[in-house]
């Protein structure tokens, strides 16, 4: 049996879903686009591969309905236990 690949944390989510960070990989547990956003510039609006949600807006919406925006809601799973 191999070992797992490591997997990094969606900044929106928080869940180890990504194989690496900020290579706008998509999140299939909220559906946020890694695209470098942290906590330092979480509250801006990059207006790129997320449209107008800053990353603080994701994180209110996926607390909110387990999505990066509502309007994800179809596109979205829940989370492997070993993404926790």
């Amino acid at each position: 049996m191999g070992t797992a690949a490591i997997r990094f944390r969606c900044p929106c989510c928080g869940y180890r879903t990504l194989e690496a960070p900020t290579t706008l990989a998509l999140c299939p547990v909220c559906r946020w686009e890694d695209d470098g956003q942290e906590d330092a510039d979480a509250s801006e609006v990059r207006n790129t591969v997320n449209g107008n949600l800053s990353l603080s807006e994701a994180r209110m919406y996926f607390s909110q309905c387990g999505a990066a925006h509502p309007r994800f809601l179809p596109y979205v799973r829940q989370p492997e236990v070993s993404e926790q």
